[in-house]
């Protein structure tokens, strides 16, 4: 296979491109994961569980949250959906049900471990 430095070159262009397409994608992310748990509740609330169950069903971490913080429900909602909008917190739906949990490997990926903030 014959490859001239022309399109050596090319492909270099091309890989340094990609390369800072998804740094960029990456920093983009790190910035929204940090975002959201900025908000000191928002940290709590990620703590709580990081230290609970694998699953954690909608309901019981809301009124825990809510008693430990004493925030309402719609205060709440607001933050769980900045947790799960960054990725921090996932969704799993079981009929009506839905479970949280935290997206421990994003996390990772990201340096960041909640156990430790």
């Amino acid at each position: 296979m014959f490859v001239n430095i022309k399109t050596l070159t090319s492909l270099n262009i091309l890989s340094n491109i990609i390369n800072k397409v998804m740094a960029e994608k990456n920093y983009d992310k790190s910035i929204k994961i940090l975002k959201a748990l900025a908000d000191p509740m928002r940290l709590s609330i990620a703590q709580h569980l990081a230290n609970g169950a694998e699953l954690v069903s909608s309901q019981e971490i809301v009124q825990s949250c809510a008693r430990r913080l004493e925030l309402s429900q719609p205060a709440m909602s607001h933050h769980f959906k900045k947790l799960t909008e960054s990725g921090v917190v996932l969704i799993e739906k079981r009929g009506t049900e839905n479970f949280y949990k935290l997206n421990q490997e994003l996390c990772e990926m990201h340096g960041i471990d909640i156990r430790k903030l």
